[in-house]
């Protein structure tokens, strides 16, 4: 890595776009070597090659030298208050250094206008290009691409984070055909410094520690008037004079110390509750806006299972809040259907066997409510001991259950490895394994092969709409609902910035300047070179 600076990469492509930026195709500027010379010139030898043959090793070591960068505009975000999801996308990144499973971070940078995220690339596309193409996968082949896609997401378990955002999209097909898992936007670990209201507290206490009044634009106006009106009669009709509480509703004085001890106190390992996501793919406690867990991947897992096996996502409906509800009533709406299945059907029309019935117990399980899914015990123990915290400390006072509760387990998938489903896989060599598919570019081929055409993702403003910087109720867009809708997407309006000091015309666009320059200090990383694993 030469320089981490947007200058030093020469953009060759975009692969994607979407309402966080784009996703382009880079290589260092000063290598003038063609495309096809650096990455194949090995045609269809790469199909019937072991991953650990020479032939992939020599693949891999060409694929390296293009990357695939994430441009993320700093504006968009700081209007939408990201800066929480931002930083935890970047740093479960680093984190995972040293995984085989997650798409490696070649390095971060920003600029004024921009952050940057340097991924290795992925020559094969994502897993939904592959479940274009083929329409409806034999069993045998869901089978071994459902393994690879429990060990990617038990990998971001293990390292105490839930990503909130699995659907086929997110996982990436690598040069030897294997699957590593993307896009940490959503990704929850727990911890203060990914969560927004950390970067809320911060700047409000400042302002009214310093007696700093902003008005915010006009709706803001009606609103404060409206609630100081309703506050004064309420402290009418109770008697009671207005108290000095802050918004967290803890006292002054008490609120007075650093905001990281408090927050430490209070937040360090609090519960996932925020409605993010796809919603096809999205679990019904999520939906609810209950307490979740490392649960709600594994309902998604059991999305992407059926959508595999039958061609089309389960709850599917032509709206979110119909998918929605219909995923609320997912006991009476699952069903299995017995129509013939055909891959490729548009073509070849190859028949394929029924579904089996350890497939459909496999589905039928995941796709539980989360006390009864399919996962770990110790989820269930864990609730258990959440629902105990809840009674007398008398009644504790002896117990064993006095720790508090996790949001999420190492190696959790250990009840769903052993279904019925998985005979035969051996769980320890899934990265030696031979894939089903492996990438072929032939010479006379673009190195973009398995992506949209570069002209359709740009003629379309609306296509590939997949930000991945959802908070609170906000979700992503769907699309016509065939293997989790990649299709045209409606354009969204400019949205009204969620902070109020943004929002005010006198000081909001010189406070979003500032906070460009400042928000994502210590974002630059550059990966060691002996550190890359291989694609």
């Amino acid at each position: 890595m030469k320089g981490l600076h947007i200058t030093g990469y020469e953009i060759v492509r975009i692969l994607g776009k979407g309402s966080f930026g784009v996703v382009r195709l880079v290589r260092e500027r000063g290598d003038s070597t063609s495309d096809h010379q650096r990455i194949e010139t090995l045609d269809g030898q790469m199909a019937r090659a072991m991953p650990n043959d020479t032939l992939v090793k020599d693949f891999t070591r060409t694929c390296k030298q293009v990357y695939a960068m994430k441009v993320i505009r700093k504006s968009d975000m700081l209007r939408n208050s990201q800066e929480g999801h931002l930083r935890a996308e970047r740093d479960f990144l680093v984190a995972s250094e040293n995984s085989r499973w997650v798409v490696p971070l070649i390095a971060s940078f920003q600029d004024n206008n921009n952050l940057y995220l340097v991924m290795e690339y992925m020559v094969g596309g994502d897993f939904l290009g592959l479940l274009l193409r083929e329409d409806v996968l034999d069993e045998g082949i869901a089978q071994w691409y459902i393994a690879e896609m429990i060990c990617c997401v038990e990998e971001a378990h293990r390292m105490n984070w839930i990503h909130r955002d699995v659907k086929p999209d997110n996982f990436l097909i690598t040069a030897s055909g294997h699957l590593k898992i993307s896009d940490f936007g959503l990704a929850f670990d727990g911890h203060w410094a990914h969560n927004q209201s950390y970067y809320n507290e911060q700047r409000y206490s400042l302002m009214r520690d310093l007696n700093i009044n902003v008005r915010g634009d006009s709706q803001d106006c009606e609103e404060e008037m409206e609630k100081n009106n309703a506050q004064r009669v309420a402290d009418i009709i109770n008697g009671n004079p207005l108290d000095c509480k802050r918004s967290t509703g803890k006292p002054q004085s008490e609120i007075n110390g650093p905001v990281l001890d408090w927050l430490n106190r209070t937040q360090r390992r609090s519960f996932a509750k925020s409605v993010v996501g796809t919603s096809q793919y999205m679990a019904p406690e999520v939906i609810r806006g209950e307490t979740y867990d490392g649960r709600c991947d594994w309902w998604s897992i059991g999305i992407i299972l059926y959508e595999c096996l039958y061609g089309c996502t389960p709850f599917f409906s032509e709206n979110r809040t119909a998918t929605k509800e219909r995923i609320l009533r997912h006991k009476q709406v699952l069903k299995f259907p017995s129509d013939f299945r055909y891959a490729r059907p548009s073509t070849d029309r190859v028949p394929l066997r029924p579904v089996s019935r350890s497939g459909i117990d496999l589905i039928s399980r995941l796709l539980d409510e989360k006390e009864v899914r399919l996962s770990a015990r110790r989820y269930r123990d864990n609730d258990f001991a959440i629902a105990r915290r809840t009674l007398s400390s008398r009644y504790l006072r002896n117990s064993h259950l006095h720790s508090p509760g996790h949001f999420v387990f190492a190696n959790d998938a250990e009840d769903i490895k052993v279904h019925p489903f998985f005979r035969g896989i051996d769980w320890q060599n899934m990265h030696r394994a031979q894939p089903p598919f492996v990438p072929r570019v032939k010479a006379d081929q673009p190195i973009t092969k398995y992506f949209d055409d570069e002209a359709d993702i740009m003629s379309e403003s609306d296509h590939l709409d997949s930000s991945s910087y959802a908070s609170g109720a906000v979700e992503k867009e769907e699309g016509d609902g065939k293997m989790g809708g990649k299709g045209r997407r409606r354009r969204k309006e400019k949205k009204r910035p969620r902070d109020k000091i943004l929002r005010d015309p006198e000081v909001g666009r010189a406070v979003l300047e500032i906070r460009k320059k400042g928000a994502f200090v210590g974002y630059t990383y550059r990966r060691p070179r002996f550190a890359m694993p291989e694609c």
